[in-house]
């Protein structure tokens, strides 16, 4: 195991120096066009590894730095379409990171903290009249990677305690909640495709399990928030009610449980999912 762990750590080491300068880091054969103010696929996301590695003692803050200022080279979006993985919110994250134990970037920490809390409320003033209105939410609504839980998921990381933090929980909580047009489906089945466009495929929606898009994102951070010591009116029942709706669905196969990506209102006639086995193991979907 010893063995196993330095060369893990060999290869990290690796990546981390190929990744140490901004200037020389080739996005050539990138399959998607970078984006600085990306987590997923831009700057902000190797700044983000550079700060976790200093804030450990295994790197350089100024590798970090550096990173950093590439992320923030072209502005910082702050628009409705900010998320927890790109503009604002990113580079807040980021920068919490990186100034952690230290008293810098405390202006820019202080200004995107408060942006993305504006943001936050803006989002949660939508997602709450969406709900009085009895419509299905888009993904992007509630998602990891887009939505509130991503949101959610930094002001879990950077306040606790505040008000905003206790705001996002109670909209999940809601969420969680079958709306009074959408009879037995839960609360977060969309009515569009997991691209999160309409589509002709999916005419009456579909409901995800996935970290990154589905139900799993709001499991998640209603988790970690209760084990931290934080919890809301309704926080079990949300809880136990997304536990109930993946044991519903759980599928067994010679290697074990497994979950369908998706399912559709047909899928549900029929009483289980139209694959016949659990797909690509991965970050965003699987066991």
């Amino acid at each position: 195991m010893t063995t196993r762990l330095r060369a893990t750590e060999d290869i990290v080491d690796q990546f981390v120096r190929d990744l140490a300068d901004p200037a020389t880091v080739s996005t050539e054969r990138n399959q998607h066009r970078p984006v600085p103010q990306s987590l997923a696929n831009g700057a902000a996301g190797i700044a983000l590894l550079h700060a976790e590695r200093a804030r450990t003692g295994h790197g350089d803050p100024a590798t970090a730095h550096a990173w950093l200022t590439a992320a923030t080279a072209d502005g910082v979006d702050a628009g409705p379409q900010s998320s927890l993985f790109y503009g604002v919110p990113a580079l807040a994250h980021a920068i919490h990171v990186a100034a952690h134990g230290t008293d810098t970037y405390q202006r820019a920490r202080t200004n995107l903290h408060a942006a993305t809390t504006a943001l936050t409320r803006a989002r949660l003033d939508q997602a709450h009249a969406r709900i009085d209105r009895r419509e299905r939410p888009a993904l992007a609504e509630f998602d990891l990677i887009r939505g509130l839980t991503g949101l959610g998921a930094y002001h879990l990381h950077v306040d606790l305690d505040h008000e905003v933090t206790v705001a996002v929980l109670d909209y999940l909580v809601r969420l969680t909640e079958p709306l009074p047009t959408s009879g037995e489906l839960p609360g977060w089945w969309t009515g569009l495709a997991p691209t999160g466009r309409p589509s002709p495929n999916y005419p009456k929606g579909h409901g995800n399990f996935g970290l990154a898009h589905g139900i799993a994102g709001p499991l998640a951070l209603l988790a970690m928030a209760k084990l931290n010591g934080l919890a809301v009116a309704g926080h079990t029942d949300a809880i136990n009610r997304i536990q109930t709706w993946l044991d519903t669905w759980t599928q067994h196969g010679e290697a074990g449980p497994w979950w369908p990506r998706i399912i559709t209102p047909d899928d549900i006639d029929r009483g289980h999912p139209s694959g016949t086995g659990p797909g690509q193991p991965s970050w965003c979907y699987g066991t």
